[in-house]
């Protein structure tokens, strides 16, 4: 009879067994890790861009004072001049001596009052005349390649922006609200990057090609805030003011495409803006030069 012999033996001489275990890579660990570096890597630019930004608006308001007294003293007489006429002509209405039969007073702050125009609106009215003053400024120092240019950019966008929103003038509105006042801080940066010594940035001349592109974009401008600013103007004030006359709508929308492309030459810092401004100018004067009905906006 055959039999089976167990032995017990002492389990601690018995030597463990070691085996390797595959080393697995944690791709979750390793995300979240590329992710909080990406995300410490762009808190990081965002903060040098805003330091750096910082810098460059202190460049503006320091440059304020002695880009002023930069001028001679014939151009700071015509500048007084050119301001005073417009602070006052911002209070006269010179319908009243046009056409002496509607017996209107010669102060349009009297003429809103007695067509019951809120004292708000009639308060905005003078800032007109403020923003004229600043937007002339700021094309003056823009000319000669100051930085300070935008802080009175930025004075004349808001000024004539809040007037034109208060009396529903839509096309001038969006214009100054929504396009101007961004662009002086995005003119800013840019001009920032090419001043000379004397912190002055150089302007440039368009080239053929330019000119092309120019008329092009313009094009394609006008045609949009064509359709665009009487959409604008019904969703701000349930009407537009040149639904019946085409003329004046025609020239609200030039007026509003040419002052775009005006605002990107003098960013890029082309001095063919002024060939622009001009044309924009005169086609203001004979935009606004016919005399339409008064209509109640809100």
């Amino acid at each position: 009879m055959s039999t089976i012999t167990l032995e017990l033996t002492d389990a601690s001489a018995i030597e463990p067994l070691h085996v390797p275990l595959p080393t697995t890579t944690s791709t979750s660990e390793d995300s979240e890790d590329e992710s909080l570096e990406s995300h410490r890597n762009s808190s990081s630019n965002i903060k040098s861009f805003a330091q750096c930004y910082i810098q460059q608006l202190k460049l503006v308001f320091q440059s304020i004072i002695p880009d002023l007294k930069s001028f001679h003293t014939w151009q700071i007489l015509i500048l007084i001049l050119y301001a005073t006429f417009n602070v006052v002509f911002s209070f006269l209405d010179f319908n009243s001596i046009i056409f002496r039969d509607r017996k209107q007073s010669l102060f349009k702050w009297i003429n809103e009052y007695n067509q019951g125009t809120p004292l708000w609106r009639r308060v905005l009215l003078s800032f007109t005349g403020i923003s004229a003053i600043t937007n002339v400024l700021n094309v003056v120092l823009v000319i000669r390649g100051k930085m300070s240019s935008y802080f009175w950019g930025i004075l004349g966008a808001i000024f004539y922006g809040t007037f034109a929103f208060a009396n529903g003038y839509a096309g001038d509105a969006q214009l100054f609200v929504f396009f101007f006042l961004p662009m002086q801080f995005v003119g800013i940066h840019i001009w920032s990057k090419e001043l000379d010594t004397e912190s002055t940035a150089r302007v440039k001349s368009l080239k053929f090609s330019g000119w092309l592109l120019i008329i092009l974009l313009s094009g394609a401008f006008i045609l949009l805030f064509y359709y665009e600013i009487p959409m604008f103007s019904k969703l701000l004030t349930s009407k537009y003011l040149f639904e019946q006359t085409p003329v004046p709508h025609v020239l609200d929308a030039l007026t509003n495409g040419l002052s775009v492309m005006g605002q990107f030459l003098c960013i890029a810092r082309y001095w063919e803006q002024y060939i622009i401004w001009t044309f924009v100018n005169l086609l203001l004067i004979v935009m606004y030069s016919g005399e339409h009905e008064k209509r109640e906006i809100f």
